[in-house]
């Protein structure tokens, strides 16, 4: 291959951007990252790691707090449940997100 065969860059930027822009996927956003999940195995996975993630951070806690203060099982059991609870909450926020029509603005 010869040099005179390979795009200018700034041709090839060009190209690039317009090609980005055709292919952004409906409703991205930002680009943050938090955009929802667009398949209904996406969902389940999701509202699945909120509500474990929510049980396993207050177990955690809760189990430190039963270490370094001597309490054996109370801390573990008041954290374990209000871990629960904030996973719930997330889990019911996420829920009605995937409920809201996309068209309405007010509610975000």
């Amino acid at each position: 291959m010869t040099e005179g065969d390979s795009p200018k860059p700034k041709d090839f930027a060009g190209r690039l951007r317009a090609l980005r822009d055709e292919v952004k996927p409906a409703g991205s956003g930002d680009g943050g990252g938090r955009d929802v999940p667009q398949t209904a195995a996406g969902w389940v996975f999701r509202l699945s790691v909120e509500l474990a993630a929510g049980l396993f951070v207050g177990g955690g806690i809760g189990w430190l707090l039963d270490h370094w203060l001597g309490t054996s099982p109370a801390m573990l059991i008041l954290f374990f449940l209000l871990g629960a609870v904030a996973g719930m909450y997330t889990v019911i926020r996420s829920a009605m997100a995937l409920n809201r029509d996309p068209g309405d603005d007010k509610n975000k």
